[in-house]
């Protein structure tokens, strides 16, 4: 009786494609994911957070960069308001900063707002 050999090399052609067709995917929608990821992530944007604080438990003071202008916002639930408009920039640009590249700085990235769930 002739058992079939388990290790073929047409069976190894189709699990070897099958596998660079997963790798492939995989980086395909990492790519995607860097490329359309939520706000601007380049040195180029004309709008980025500079600082935020937490003022209670659902209020913030946020600074903002908006083209050459940065402007100090009041949140709230359901209401943003405009507390200063600074002509002189108060806070250096951090797109010019150096990165972190600890895991601190790797989990803000991933979870931007500090939220534990």
């Amino acid at each position: 009786m002739n058992s079939p050999q388990l290790f073929s090399a047409g069976y190894l052609v189709q699990v070897l494609g099958s596998l660079l067709l997963v790798c492939c995917c995989i980086l395909g929608m990492l790519y995607l994911m860097r490329r359309f990821s939520r706000g601007g992530s380049g040195n180029n944007a004309r709008l980025a957070v500079l600082a935020s604080a937490s003022v209670g438990s659902r209020e913030r003071v946020v600074l903002l960069r908006a083209g050459d202008e940065q402007i100090l916002l009041g949140v709230a639930p359901g209401s943003v308001r405009t507390l200063h408009v600074f002509a002189e920039p108060v806070v250096p640009d951090v797109a010019n900063a150096p990165q972190r590249t600890d895991f601190a700085a790797i989990l803000q990235s991933v979870n931007p707002l500090g939220t534990r769930k």
